[in-house]
């Protein structure tokens, strides 16, 4: 059923990745990605963007503790499948591989093109580019 890819772990990996991508010289801590992805989709009400890639949503500040779960859920299968790659440090970081990378690079949906640049927007504005 196509309803059950939002919100959903495969949805979940697709933006990591793509995150990550974005970023690909840099190391992301879970709770960087929680972040940025927050912006990166509802960029509009933080003043980056024009358009909301998930729609105006009063409630959206909700969806923090659940994205989170969700987050650690889908890198699990990203570094597993070696399309991420993971660094330990004091904790965990996450990076894209090449693998990873020539993936994502080869989405051709309307979403994903407009996911990447609002997050390559959102990241260099944050100044971690």
């Amino acid at each position: 059923m196509k309803s059950d890819l939002f919100n959903s772990t495969f949805e979940m990996e697709l933006r990591i990745a793509t995150l990550l991508c974005v970023g690909d010289k840099f190391l992301f801590s879970v709770e960087r990605i929680l972040a940025l992805d927050f912006i990166s989709c509802y960029a509009s009400d933080f003043e980056l963007s024009n358009d909301n890639l998930h729609g105006n949503n009063s409630f959206m500040f909700s969806e923090l503790s659940s994205r989170r779960n969700l987050i650690s859920e889908a890198i699990k299968p990203l570094v597993y499948k070696g399309l991420v790659e993971v660094e330990m440090n004091r904790g965990y970081f996450y990076r894209i591989s090449e693998i990873g990378k020539s993936y994502i690079l080869s989405l051709e949906s309307e979403y994903a093109k407009e996911y990447m640049q609002t997050a390559e927007m959102v990241i260099k504005e944050l100044k971690i580019l």
